[in-house]
């Protein structure tokens, strides 16, 4: 390994020769509005929460009727049989809180569940009722609501109720799921997505009347129309007879969490973002304290030497992640020693500017050797309330197990755990015995919603994304872009991206790069792959005349507001 001054001669070098590299702008749906916004992947979404801010409801209002909203709208990434975080920000007291709706492992859950023969069987924690955790958003929205909403509860939920029952125009999105899908295989989907035999296509007309009698339910009763009575029947149900474990117990015992959001400084701003069971917040919290050693201020993001260092820097993050990082109800995450001063100037002084490591270099703290599809919104409105909120249902359309008289399409939650300690879960993400599955234990997460202020405590922005372990690499970039200040929100959020995860020991990059580019990158000895998929990032940043909003393109979202 390269020694410390020669490095540091490199990082000199390279810094006096950076890269000024032109920003080269994709078309997004972007738009500033002067008093309330809401950035949400789908355009409908968007405007059912701009709708709620301009009847008067809140942040937290929108924000739960917009949530369930995309739960009608794409189904393949979130809905009522998932979960998620939000961030709330309440501008009258200026408390910042943390609202945990993660799904948990059933009663019946354990640790070798899906270990046959001494080996994972994928498909058993991928997909059939097996995957499946129990449901949270629904407590949690109502929780979000109960604790800071303004409007009727029946009010918030109504939008969703009628897309549902009256029907919505498909767009692009949803077909292109399908697509993906074989119906053969998943006569559940079939039944809900198909007309005359095949996928419902973009321009036609989607009613689900299953969903909406249970939106309507919650409407009318809250938790308890979805947790008990015959809407909770129907899931256990459900899932029994596609070979899971869920109960009714399960379903009743389920609830919230408040915590405390994890907080840093950077560029003079204060980054506030999401606690364990998520990794989001820590893993971005510890890049973005390592990367500012850099003067991020004088770097491009989008030159080789800072992707160089953002991908080097993530793969240390990753490696701490893979180790440490855990449901802190079973396990004891050493948050405060991930984000100390000492930990981001260990990584420094590992991380060499010049090339990269051996993968067994990352993630140099290391615990005593033992025996042994998600959418993004934000919201912010015309009080200053601020809603970072991430929802999901893990992987596309879930577990591939619907509710056959409910039309809820569950989560398949469970592949987030370790399936066998050591063995890549379905992000192809590695964790140690910390995320080994245990009964009532939330998996560890990727979802990262940030709320971001400036150093007098007004709120800046708000934003966050989906696509797995890829969600926190984007905010990432995202964010960097926007604290750097040179761009527009549309642009920060169509640029493109690299991710680094430390395992597999590859740097991926999507469409945007020129070659000149990836061959700077490669010149640092990074491995580069490239790839088709896309995280979404929906975001909110203050500009002059109001709020800046940009919906992703990826997603064909638009950001909605007055």
């Amino acid at each position: 390994m390269t020694g410390r001054g020669l490095r540091l001669g490199a990082a000199l070098l390279l810094a006096s020769a950076l890269l000024t590299q032109p920003l080269v702008t994709t078309p997004a749906r972007a738009a500033v509005y002067p008093t309330a916004a809401v950035a949400a992947d789908h355009p409908i979404a968007s405007q059912v929460g701009a709708d709620i801010l301009a009847a008067g409801g809140n942040a937290a209002d929108a924000a739960v009727a917009v949530a369930l909203a995309l739960g009608v709208l794409n189904p393949f990434a979130s809905g009522i049989g998932g979960g998620g975080f939000a961030l709330y920000h309440d501008a009258a007291s200026g408390e910042t809180v943390a609202l945990d709706f993660r799904e948990t492992a059933p009663e019946r859950a354990h640790r070798d569940m899906y270990v046959v023969n001494g080996q994972v069987d994928r498909a058993r924690f991928l997909h059939g009722g097996l995957a499946v955790a129990v449901p949270g958003e629904v407590a949690g929205l109502h929780a979000l609501h109960e604790r800071f909403g303004r409007l009727p509860w029946r009010d918030v939920v109504t939008p969703a109720v009628r897309l549902a029952r009256d029907g919505f125009e498909v767009g692009e999105l949803l077909p292109d799921r399908l697509a993906r899908i074989n119906p053969d295989e998943h006569r559940d989907l079939a039944r809900l997505y198909q007309v005359d035999g095949r996928w419902v296509q973009a321009g036609e007309t989607l009613r689900q009347p299953a969903l909406a009698r249970t939106l309507t339910a919650i409407a009318a009763e809250g938790p308890n129309g979805f947790y008990r009575g015959a809407v909770a029947q129907d899931l256990v149900a459900t899932v029994r007879r596609t070979g899971g474990v869920l109960s009714m117990r399960d379903l009743r015992d389920y609830r919230v969490q408040w915590l405390e959001p994890l907080e840093g400084t950077v560029s003079g701003h204060r980054v506030v973002s999401f606690p364990p069971p998520s990794s989001g917040g820590l893993v971005l919290l510890q890049a973005l304290g390592v990367l500012e050693g850099y003067a991020l201020e004088r770097l491009s993001p989008i030159a080789p030497y800072a992707l160089h260092l953002i991908a080097e820097t993530l793969a240390h993050a990753f490696a701490d992640r893979a180790i440490w990082m855990s449901d802190p109800s079973f396990y004891s995450v050493p948050s405060e020693r991930l984000l100390s001063g000492q930990r981001r100037q260990q990584i420094r002084d590992a991380l060499n500017p010049a090339r990269t490591l051996d993968p067994e270099d990352y993630g140099v703290i290391r615990p005593p050797r033992d025996d042994g599809g998600t959418s993004h919104l934000s919201v912010v409105d015309a009080d200053g309330n601020a809603v970072a909120l991430t929802t999901t249902v893990n992987t596309l359309f879930g577990a591939r197990v619907v509710g056959m008289r409910s039309g809820v399409v569950l989560n398949n939650e469970m592949s987030d755990f370790s399936p066998q300690p050591g063995q890549p879960n379905v992000f192809g993400l590695l964790s140690s015995d910390a995320n080994a599955i245990e009964a009532g234990k939330r998996p560890l997460s990727s979802m990262t919603p940030v709320l971001v202020f400036d150093a007098d405590g007004a709120l800046v922005g708000t934003l966050g994304g989906s696509g797995g372990p890829r969600i926190i690499t984007a905010t990432l970039q995202v964010l960097l872009h926007l604290l750097r200040g040179e761009v527009d929100t549309e642009t920060a959020v169509a640029l493109p991206r690299v991710h680094h995860q430390w395992f597999p020991f590859l740097v991926f990059v999507n469409a945007g790069f020129d070659d000149e580019t990836i061959r700077g990158l490669e010149s640092y000895g990074h491995e580069v792959q490239h790839v088709n998929w896309e995280a979404a990032v929906q975001a909110i940043w203050r500009r002059e005349g109001g709020w800046d909003a940009a919906s992703d393109p990826s997603k064909r979202g638009a950001p909605a507001g007055y």
